[in-house]
């Protein structure tokens, strides 16, 4: 054996090999619960050990004096693409934020608000002091400029710091002061907006394209949501890897027990990973935070909004009353506060919360501020990785044979590049492991269309229906003048081609399939045909004995010029509705007649 170790064991160890035991994952934070929950949904035997006492890695909750507090101000973002389609947010019931700002000027407060989202508010956001007209105007150009391209595309843009990045796009100095840097230092905990443009510009399209929000139940709710899809037994917390065997794959517990599995997965940024993937010990740099929860009898604020210090000095901030986003957050009569520093002060508890209450008795009337009652003081050192290779479709680092990393600090640091790099190390190794197809790889972002339905009939039927050699051709509506050149069997790497529409507009198609996990589901790509690009994901999962579900996803983009015209009036969200509604009409009708062609559909 060739261990990587941080304490030294004798051979007489017991040694725990269960002949059915696949992946051994270590540690049980975001990225770690995604590789888990993927590979568990694709029929592996999975072991998680997480040497905290719950899973979440940074995202934890507790709950205080009957107040649900957050390890450190942390937000969900809804329009995350990966991990919106990994976890159930209905379930979740979040809570939105008030899209805008209230920002301290010193002299008093201005309110910013998304004018698309909130159009009443337009009058007021204009009149804003946080910044010029020109200002909100440079705000809705950047907006544009990012929300056009793919997110792949997005991250091959020129990369340089996010401070020059809002330099070189005219930004005046007053509404960086006041909006900007506060606004951004709250999200990457960099006062001096060193973080990567990149990141910026993935952040501001995911709050164009959704909002920010917290879990009813805190955002530990989110890993526990994860955790509580693996099967019994498979997740095991309070437990530390003390080594990682190079040669086997395997884990050396910190308990003695020795397991072997045909692939390790590192997730999260660790002393272990960091020596297998050769980093210098001690050379990883992080962003830290510090977070005070207050008590107190009202909100100052009166809404779910962030309010920022605009003022350029002082320790605090933002500060935000988490009970008016999540009532939830703190027992009935009573308001949660929570205020955030950047960084660490040199500061004891005491002085520290002595000077930010001083700061927020200017902000807000002092005798309202004397009644808050401090909770908790939060000093979280490892907030966010400082060291992260930006990216939307991050890589699976196998630094030994079967042993894979995972972990933001390799995609971007937020819970969207955790749950990224998760599902990266998730497809790895189910490649290794010779079952690739079972996890598909699909493009980073949100689909462009997406559609479910269920019907009543074995998983196992529908899946027969679907893969069927005349499937697409019964999935067609008559109307659309199909005509099938080539139908390979469904398989890895099978072709189909075929030609839809009318006369002068008829188009030719060729589609490659990959990821095919029969019984499961299957992946359409187009290498031939009107759009700029074409991706298909087509799954269905039993909900019962006798009740399925189908799902089909599409991340497509149409060309420029007159042929985008074409494919706008052919391929758009109307078009696409009407097709899978046909599709789920004739999968019902195939279920109750498997030999009937169907012809028509209802609603």
């Amino acid at each position: 054996m060739s261990p990587l170790t941080s304490a030294g064991f004798s051979e007489e160890m017991a040694v725990e090999s269960p002949p059915d035991l696949e992946v051994i994952i270590v540690g049980a934070g975001m990225s770690g619960l995604a590789a888990a929950t993927t590979l568990t949904d694709a029929g592996l035997r999975v072991r998680v050990f997480e040497r905290e006492d719950s899973p979440g890695g940074r995202v934890r909750s507790d709950s205080v004096n009957g107040f649900t507090i957050d390890r450190g101000f942390q937000v969900y973002l809804t329009a995350y693409p990966r991990s919106g389609q990994l976890l159930d947010l209905d379930a979740l019931a979040l809570q939105q934020f008030e899209p805008g700002a209230m920002i301290w000027t010193g002299e008093g407060f201005t309110t910013v608000r998304d004018p698309l989202r909130r159009p009443r508010a337009l009058r007021e956001s204009i009149r804003s002091s946080a910044g010029s007209l020109l200002d909100k105007v440079l705000v809705l150009a950047l907006r544009a400029s990012v929300m056009q391209p793919t997110l792949e595309a997005l991250f091959h843009r020129q990369e340089t710091t996010t401070a020059e990045a809002l330099r070189r796009r005219g930004f005046s100095a007053t509404f960086q002061r006041r909006f900007l840097r506060p606004y951004l230092a709250g999200i990457f905990l960099d006062r001096d907006l060193q973080t990567s443009s990149r990141m910026f510009e993935f952040v501001f399209r995911m709050f164009g394209q959704g909002a920010g929000a917290v879990p009813a139940a805190g955002m530990g709710a989110i890993p526990a949501q994860l955790a509580g899809r693996l099967p019994a037994g498979t997740l095991e917390t309070g437990i530390e890897v003390a080594e990682v065997s190079t040669d086997g794959p395997g884990v050396t517990l910190a308990d003695g027990r020795r397991l072997n599995a045909r692939c390790v997965v590192l997730a999260g940024a660790s002393p272990l990973a960091d020596r297998l993937s050769g980093r210098v010990e001690g050379s990883r740099t992080w962003r830290a935070a510090t977070s005070l929860s207050y008590d107190a009898p009202r909100s100052p604020v009166g809404e779910g909004i962030l309010v920022l210090n605009g003022t350029g000095k002082g320790l605090v901030n933002h500060l935000v009353c988490m009970s008016d986003v999540a009532p939830s957050y703190a027992p009935p009569g009573r308001a949660l506060l929570s205020v955030t520093v950047i960084g660490e002060p040199p500061l004891d508890d005491d002085a520290l919360e002595q000077v930010c209450r001083a700061e927020l008795g200017g902000w807000f009337d002092p005798e309202t501020v004397s009644e808050w009652r401090l909770l908790r003081v939060d000093r979280i050192r490892e907030a966010l990785p400082a060291d992260v290779h930006m990216t939307a479709t991050p890589d699976a680092p196998e630094v030994a044979p079967g042993v894979f990393l995972a972990g933001d600090y390799l995609a971007m640091p937020s819970i969207e590049g955790a749950i990224s790099s998760g599902l990266a190390a998730a497809r790895a190794t189910a490649k290794r492991l010779g079952v690739g197809a079972a996890v598909a790889d699909l493009p980073a972002g949100s689909p462009s269309f997406e559609r479910r339905f269920t019907v009543d009939a074995p998983v196992t039927a529908v899946a027969a229906f679907h893969e069927g050699p005349d499937a697409l051709a019964r999935l067609q509506p008559p109307l659309s003048g199909a005509r099938f050149l080539r139908v390979d069997p469904l398989g890895e790497g099978s072709i189909t081609e075929f030609e839809l529409g009318p006369g002068p507009l008829r188009i030719r198609w060729t589609a490659h399939h990959r990821d095919v996990c029969p019984g499961r589901g299957f992946t359409d790509v187009m290498a031939r045909g009107p759009m700029r690009f074409w991706t298909h994901r087509h799954e269905y999962r039993s909900l019962g004995p006798a009740t399925a579900e189908v799902s089909d996803r599409i991340w497509f983009q149409h060309p420029q010029g007159p042929r985008g015209i074409l494919t706008r009036l052919l391929f758009n969200p109307l078009s696409l509705g009407v097709l899978f509604r046909f599709r789920a009409n004739a999968t019902r009708r195939a279920m109750k007649s498997p030999h009937e062609v169907a012809t028509t559909f209802d609603e």
